[in-house]
């Protein structure tokens, strides 16, 4: 039985990839938004400090536009960005306000955390917004990081964006939403006598072996995801992968039960 540690979180990362929002056809996942927000929602009435890291705006955006994939030209990508983060914002903002929920939009670039009076900033401005009551919403700024400027801007993934904003603002954990339900001893979609690792205390070169592939939209897979609860398991936080399709196990994770995969030394 895993030790769960998780109704003692009291400052929670929540991130969710674009495979959770966006669906194969390219439509967006309305109803896994709405689940999601109230999730969101019923974790801050009941107290807890909520930072939620969502990727999807390219996926949001190829589906405004009706394309099928994700152009290889970089301003191509970062128009994309643009117009699909404005939609995925209002799309946020319109659920959250159902439950009289405030939330405020940051987005980061890796400056950020390399620039010891940005990340001072940033990290001012997270505390204001919890502190009234609001739920920050968090992406990379896809407009502008790109690995082709002279600056380090790019995170690669929002797993590991996650994962460093968790660290930063000293949270209790990040729970990464997927598009499988925990990490497995081979990959589930392809083998049915998969099993999954209900724990994992280290991320040794055994745990890494583990991960293959990753979705067509995002940029992200299993290894991006044990690569941030590596990160977080150096500086002794903890991490929970569940599924995406059923944001509402998270209350279940958090209730005591045995869900997902759960990072955590202890």
């Amino acid at each position: 039985m895993v030790k769960n540690r998780s109704k003692d979180w009291k400052r929670i990362v929540v991130k969710v990839g674009t495979s959770t929002i966006v669906l194969k056809n390219g439509k967006i996942n309305l109803p896994v938004i709405g689940q999601l927000v109230q999730t969101l929602c019923a974790l801050r009435n009941s107290g807890k400090e909520v930072i939620f890291v969502t990727s999807g705006a390219i996926g949001v955006a190829l589906n405004q536009l009706g394309l099928k994939k994700r152009p290889a030209a970089i301003p191509e990508q970062q128009a994309l960005a643009a117009i699909g983060q404005a939609n995925l914002m209002a799309i946020y903002n319109q659920t959250f306000a159902f439950y009289h929920q405030l939330t405020g939009q940051i987005l980061l670039t890796y400056d950020v955390f390399d620039n010891p009076k940005m990340l001072d900033n940033m990290l001012n401005a997270l505390g204001e917004l919890l502190q009234l009551n609001a739920i920050p919403i968090i992406n990379e700024n896809d407009v502008i990081a790109v690995d082709e400027m002279d600056h380090k801007h790019s995170f690669g993934d929002n797993d590991r964006l996650a994962a460093m904003v968790a660290n930063a603002i000293d949270a209790d954990a990040l729970i990464i939403l997927s598009d499988v339900d925990g990490l497995y001893d081979k990959n589930p979609h392809l083998f049915s006598d998969a099993k999954k690792i209900y724990q994992v205390k280290s991320v040794d070169d055994h745990i890494l072996a583990l991960s293959s592939g990753k979705s067509d939209l995002g940029k992200g897979g299993m290894r991006t995801k044990l690569n941030a609860a590596e990160l977080l398991l150096k500086h002794d936080k903890e991490m929970l992968l569940l599924s995406g399709s059923q944001p509402a196990d998270i209350l279940t994770a958090l209730s005591g039960k045995e869900i997902g995969t759960l990072f955590s030394h202890e």
